[in-house]
């Protein structure tokens, strides 16, 4: 697949937070006070997918931004959640379709997410793949699948792409 968007594109990181993701998936925070956090859309899956699937996955170390953007993934058959199982920063970097289906990274937005925030990407929502700002750290993740290859969906993103820190850090 080739993506919509080719050009030079910067993206500013932003701290996560519910408001800020709600229209790509969820967040749930660990504050110490409050025992359950719920992911609503952790369970948005189609009738294919059928299997529920939990593993332990490692993700990509970058000491420091700025990160070029070279890949986005979806997944359409089901949201996939992310629970982080260290103390590192981590990157949930997303973007909207075009119309026809295809990334739009001129609608490219990054996350920077703390060690106690769970993440849910909403089903078919297109995302790079997890990138730790620390110390290496692995995720717990979650997701249904169909057991087909088009569970996971990968596109190659051309141009300059690229997540900066904000002009104020």
């Amino acid at each position: 697949m080739t993506p919509n968007h080719t050009a030079s594109h910067t993206v500013a990181a932003e701290s996560l937070s519910p408001a800020a993701f709600a229209a790509f998936g969820d967040v749930a925070e660990r504050p110490i006070d409050v025992r359950r956090r719920y992911l609503p859309t952790s369970d948005d899956r189609t009738e294919d997918a059928t299997t529920f699937s939990f593993w332990i996955s490692s993700a990509a170390r970058l000491g420091n931004l700025p990160l070029p953007i070279t890949t986005l993934e979806r997944h359409p058959f089901s949201a996939q959640t992310f629970i982080p199982l260290g103390s590192s920063q981590y990157l949930a970097i997303v973007c909207d379709a075009g119309p026809d289906g295809l990334p739009d990274v001129a609608t490219l937005r990054c996350f920077i997410a703390g060690a106690h925030q769970s993440i849910t990407f909403a089903r078919n929502v297109w995302h790079h793949p997890m990138t730790v700002l620390g110390a290496a750290m692995e995720f717990a993740v979650a997701m249904g699948m169909t057991g087909r290859q088009d569970d996971d969906v990968f596109v190659d993103i051309a141009g300059d792409v690229r997540a900066v820190m904000p002009q104020s850090a």
